[in-house]
């Protein structure tokens, strides 16, 4: 039995008197979707604050905040996506978490009312409303997580006020001149000047047009009705006769003429989602729901063409740094444990220390933010924002070290990798603000992470009685073992190995990580080189390649994008085969023994999608299944025992969005979600053994 505990994660979403400057007054938690009403006004989903913003055209001022976490009208699970009725003061809202559709209405004033909810019942029956398009009369949501009879998603077409008028499951050519095509995971939508309907086909990363009966409606230039090669196709808008396609390539958003010619590409973004035209020429605003900002940007579309890759101009950005005490921002893994009993705040013996830090780091961001020079070009702010937050994290551990803040006893805490704001945190405890900034800040990119107590001194070891922590960063494909330092009572660097590439002796994004409870050995999920490579620290503190095992592929052994690794007592080795959508199983060796799973919706049994992180835990399998968004407890053979599932960002209920790497231990599971920027505590109570 698997039931929710608590979380660690502290929420920041208190907003002073309204109207107010948004310039440091506003902590958003992974905005996705944006609209203009009828005034020019920004309305912004602050999704997983369950919530809506709304700024002036320029997003100087926050004008009102709407909603709170629940299920009545008016209140919100995940606000996914918005769009403003073209004629009436109307506000559709795909309300994701809730599985449903809220209608509202506004006045000048902004007071906002709750007209209408819909699609959470029969004939509709939403499963995952996610974009939003509307002409006339009509509107199109597009049901994500929809299963057809051939496992298909769906658009679904309503009235204005939410009645079923039909789905669309395929798109079909009215000559049959070639296959229907299918709907995966489609996001967003969006509409060009004769209504047609664009889709970002996310399952598949096409680009796919369509009219409003599903007819195909082929671009020029290939005569078919979708678009291919693209990295990822998550959203899709039409401004001014370009179609803005954001993660088509890497850290960029694609543009395209709407025959379907690739144009060029904007740069300077980290992984942008929502494109909308602003109110002024030449504008749009972008939502980053990582970096947890909405920014306002200026480009002439028309200026990219022959390939060109321009940047653009930041006029102005919301969403203050999610580095406030005991917040959290895209944390990615956990290792270690809290004690049993923790004391009141185990990170300091002083509390007046960790007050004077906090506000002290919180004066220092604040002037930082106000010196910074707007309309500067997309890269540079982007540059000049990491290499800021980097710098204060450097700051903030100097501070520490001088002012005597301890760690107390570092075999007692829970570690988390907190990615987004490049450093490590530590909890003593599984309360949401438990969490303290420890250590040196780190690289950018840094995601697993797992804690190894050697059996033995190694040469250069400072503290061998405490355990070292192993990082690996999926960017620039290095691992860093940190040990503790007695003197400076800090995590400092101790070995680095690993580079970027394919050789054998080298990694490629690399993601989960985990030790041999029988050798010590270093087994690392090597995602992008599509294998499992196992590494070992000798007594004289250097770390070689053992080997490695698996080939790209879908057939035993092989892996399309392993995501993480455990091992029982006996060295066997499981693996999250995350694109195979399975668990295989191989020997102390490396060999492959057997495998487990099949793709498919299913918050139960061994279907999964996306399965992204496992653990060994007394033997049994924990496996985090993403897509499902649901924890599943397995015997190692794969017999299916129990699980705990949840879409939302309800904090109440443990519900899930975008979990990563978990790490149980003694009976906790401890699940950080990356998008909800916070870790969810489970607790895991497995059957006797016979």
């Amino acid at each position: 039995m698997i039931s929710y505990l608590s979380h660690i994660g502290k929420t920041h979403d208190s907003l002073p008197p309204l109207p107010v400057r948004a310039a440091g007054k506003v902590s958003l938690n992974t905005p996705v979707g944006s609209c203009l009403d009828h005034l020019g006004r920004v309305w912004l989903a602050d999704t997983a604050h369950n919530r809506l913003l709304v700024f002036d055209a320029s997003l100087q001022h926050l004008l009102a905040s709407f909603g709170q976490t629940g299920s009545a009208p008016g209140e919100f699970n995940m606000p996914f996506r918005l769009l403003a009725h073209p004629d009436k003061p109307w506000i559709y809202v795909t309300d994701m978490g809730n599985r449903r559709i809220q209608l509202l209405e506004y006045t000048p004033d902004l007071e906002i009312t709750p007209l209408l909810t819909f699609g959470n019942q029969a004939p509709i029956n939403l499963t995952g409303p996610n974009g939003l398009v509307f002409h006339d009369g009509q509107l199109c949501v597009a049901d994500e997580f929809f299963e057809g009879a051939d496992g298909e998603s769906r658009l679904v077409v309503l009235d204005e006020e939410g009645h079923f008028i039909r789905d669309i499951r395929h798109i079909r050519y009215p000559d049959n001149s070639h296959e229907p095509l299918q709907l995966l995971w489609p996001q967003g939508l969006t509409l060009d000047q004769q209504g047609n309907i664009y889709i970002a086909n996310t399952g598949f990363n096409t680009l796919v047009r369509c009219n409003w009966q599903g007819e195909a409606v082929p671009f020029a230039i290939n005569g078919k009705a979708y678009l291919e090669g693209m990295e990822l196709a998550r959203d899709v808008s039409c401004i001014r006769q370009h179609l803005l396609v954001p993660g088509a390539s890497a850290n960029a958003i694609a543009v395209y003429d709407l025959n379907g010619r690739r144009q060029g590409s904007l740069q300077g973004f980290y992984a942008p989602i929502q494109i909308t035209a602003g109110s002024e020429k030449d504008t749009l605003l972008i939502t980053e729901p990582i970096l947890a900002s909405l920014q306002l940007h200026q480009v002439r579309l028309n200026d990219v063409k022959g390939g060109a890759a321009l940047f653009t101009q930041v006029l102005n950005r919301v969403g203050d740094d999610r580095d406030q005490p005991g917040q959290l921002h895209f944390v990615t893994s956990a290792a270690g444990q809290p004690p049993a009993h923790p004391a009141d705040d185990p990170l300091s013996p002083f509390p007046w220390v960790r007050q004077w830090l906090d506000t002290s780091q919180q004066q220092l961001e604040t002037y930082t933010n106000r010196i910074q020079t707007p309309a500067l070009p997309s890269w540079l702010s982007l540059s000049l924002s990491w290499q800021t937050e980097w710098l204060l994290r450097w700051q903030q551990s100097w501070l520490r070290i001088m002012l005597g803040e301890r760690l107390d006893n570092p075999a007692h805490l829970l570690w988390l990798l907190d990615a987004g704001n490049y450093q490590l945190q530590a909890s003593g405890s599984t309360r949401p603000d438990g969490a303290r900034p420890v250590g040196m800040p780190l690289v950018p990119g840094s995601l697993g992470m797992t804690t190894l107590k050697t059996r033995h001194r190694l040469a250069g070891q400072l503290a061998p009685d405490k355990p070292l922590l192993v990082v690996c960063n999926y960017l620039t494909s290095l691992v860093t073992i940190y040990q503790y330092h007695p003197l400076l009572d800090e995590l400092v660097p101790y070995r680095v190995f690993g580079s970027r590439g394919s050789q054998p002796w080298q990694l490629l994004s690399p993601q989960g990580i985990s030790i041999d409870p029988v050798n010590q050995d270093i087994l690392i999920a090597d995602s992008g080189n599509h294998r499992i490579a196992r590494w070992r620290l000798t007594r004289s503190g250097i770390a070689g390649l053992v080997d490695t095992f698996g080939t790209p592929g879908d057939g035993p052994g092989q892996f399309h994008t392993p995501s993480d690794v455990a091992l029982d007592e006996q060295g066997h080795c499981y693996v999250t085969d995350q694109f195979n959508h399975r668990i295989q199983v191989f020997d102390a060796r490396g060999q492959w023994l057997y495998s487990f799973g099949q793709p498919g919706y299913a918050t139960e049994g061994d279907q999964f999608l996306l399965p992204t992180s496992l653990a060994y835990e007394q033997g049994h399998l924990v496996v985090s299944d993403l897509v499902n968004r649901a924890i599943k407890l397995f015997r190692p053979d794969g017999t299916f025992v129990a699980s705990f599932a949840g879409f939302g960002a309800d904090a109440s209920k443990g519900q899930l969005w975008m979990p990563y790497l978990m790490h149980v231990r003694n009976g906790q599971i401890y699940l950080p979600d990356c998008a909800l920027n916070r870790v969810n505590v489970y607790q895991l109570e497995l059957e006797s053994q016979p």
